[in-house]
């Protein structure tokens, strides 16, 4: 191999080397974006992002939480959609709400009437952990009797969210610091083959 072969292929290697930390380092970037929370109180014309889902008979019963993982000690907006099967979304069916830990009932929200489809509440998650949502819809459509649908909501503590974010930067912080020493020598390098050239 010539030495003038030897710098087009640094090229090369370059331009790919750059190119893998460049999609490494926007796909962590993308990765924490979509792990913030997307859902917004004006989502109520469609479906609920970020949601669990369940069908039971002719209904389709869905709950999103935001932020999409509760913190503990903060307020989470909890949002609800009924539709049917088909996607039709329902006015007037009457509902109610127990919240579980560990097998105890925690709260119990009185039957509430779901207007347009769609139902939001607040609710503060004192404790790490999983809490069990129990849906009961009175099925005034089709067959008169209620159905119970269950949701399992995963609580964060204030710490994991740093946690996270320190994890974010250890992996990112240094592949920047490559990339700003790669092309750094990169151009080193371009400087020194055109002097020599030059000479």
């Amino acid at each position: 191999m010539s030495k003038y072969n030897l710098p087009k292929m640094k090229c090369k290697l370059s331009k790919i080397f750059f190119q893998i930390i460049f999609s490494f380092i926007l796909g962590n970037f993308l990765v924490a974006s979509l792990s913030s929370q997307i859902i917004t109180q004006d989502v109520f014309a469609h479906q609920l992002f970020n949601s669990s889902g369940e069908k039971i008979g002719n209904y389709y019963v869905q709950v999103a939480t935001d932020p999409e993982i509760p913190t503990t000690g903060q307020n989470t907006n909890i949002m609800m959609r009924i539709s049917t099967v088909d996607g039709t979304e329902l006015s007037d069916v009457p509902i109610s709400i127990s919240i579980t830990k560990n097998g105890q009932e925690i709260k119990k929200i009185p039957q509430i009437i779901v207007t347009q489809g769609h139902h939001e509440f607040v609710y503060k998650f004192l404790e790490p952990g999983n809490y069990v949502f129990y849906v009961e819809l009175n099925d005034i459509y089709f067959t008169g009797k209620t159905i119970t649908y269950i949701f399992n909501i995963s609580t964060l503590n204030p710490f994991g969210y740093i946690f996270y974010s320190l994890i974010t930067f250890a992996v990112v912080t240094p592949l920047v610091v490559i990339a700003i020493i790669y092309i750094t020598n990169k151009r080193k390098s371009k400087k020194q083959i055109s002097e020599n050239k030059s000479v």
